[in-house]
């Protein structure tokens, strides 16, 4: 078995795990391990810098990456490897994170579990955008945004699913998340908390001018559309993916969002339990006369 790493090499607990990681898997017979170069890595924090290994050699050996640092991190990694095909297990270190599957107290009894085989393996699917007439492709783990940008006021976006008009929103925004993402921006605007297994697409707006304008839930074969009214052509609007990249688009650009190829995949245990994730996530008390 062969674990890879990466993560957030900004946070000082990344090193102490590392290098805990180093100690820890060097007993264990047939494993290796590897850690990925970045330009932001202090070698200096590293005990054993003969494992820093660049991206080539990192997916062509990796069985199972770990990706150490907060939900952003994670996701920043899965979109990193998104064309590799390699499993990703979080161990969290930040704040509130609903994809990592161990933590640094409880990592090294997980990493056993996958040397026992006691793991499997759960595909999320991933959203595309692609701007028209441009050779821009962006994948989404989380959610693609669509904002008003530099814009003072609502913004008007139609909206076209499989060439049949839907509506056209007047709002802040509009949010297309995944199933992953659901507990993320989606939800902090209005939108549903959805299994992340299923195959499916949320259309949130993001402060609607109506509050007639409610959440939408596409299936995932269907090929999203949108365009802008166009009041004026001197603004500038906002595309998002998952918070962490950006791109300005015009309101004469027209965006095409649906379904990706490629899936992300997210280790799980055999005693996983996403609703007592969402429970603790989310600080639910449940049924207080049970307790």
């Amino acid at each position: 078995m062969v674990f890879g790493v990466l993560g957030n090499f900004n946070k000082t607990e990344f090193y102490q795990i590392f290098n805990d990681l180093c100690d820890f898997l060097s007993n264990k017979k047939d494993v290796e391990l590897y850690l990925l170069n970045n330009k932001g890595l202090d070698e200096q924090k590293i005990i054993r810098s003969d494992l820093i290994v660049d991206y080539d050699f990192f997916e062509m050996k990796s069985d199972v990456v770990i990706s150490i640092g907060g939900d952003g991190t994670i996701i920043s990694s899965l979109r990193k490897l998104i064309k590799s095909d390699l499993p990703i297990l979080g161990l969290h270190i930040g704040g509130l994170g609903f994809l990592a599957e161990c933590n640094k107290d409880s990592y090294k009894k997980r990493l056993d579990d996958i040397l026992n085989g006691n793991y499997y393996i759960e595909n999320r699917m991933l959203i595309e955008a692609n701007i028209e007439n441009e050779i821009h492709q962006f994948y989404s783990i989380n959610e693609v945004v669509v904002n008003r940008g530099e814009i003072g006021r609502t913004i008007k976006i139609n909206v076209s699913i499989s060439d049949k008009y839907v509506n056209t929103y007047e709002s802040d925004g509009l949010i297309f998340s995944t199933p992953t993402g659901s507990t993320a921006y989606s939800l902090s605007a209005g939108g549903p908390i959805v299994d992340p297994q299923l195959d499916l697409i949320i259309v949130t707006p993001i402060c609607p001018h109506t509050l007639s304008m409610r959440p939408l839930i596409v299936p995932s074969n269907e090929r999203i559309c949108i365009s802008f009214e166009q009041e004026t052509k001197r603004n500038t609007l906002s595309l998002n993916i998952d918070g962490q990249l950006q791109e300005s688009i015009s309101l004469e650009s027209k965006i095409i969002i649906n379904k990706s190829k490629y899936t992300s995949k997210i280790v799980k245990f055999n005693d996983h339990d996403y609703y007592q994730t969402l429970r603790n996530k989310m600080n639910w008390k449940g049924n207080l006369r049970l307790k």
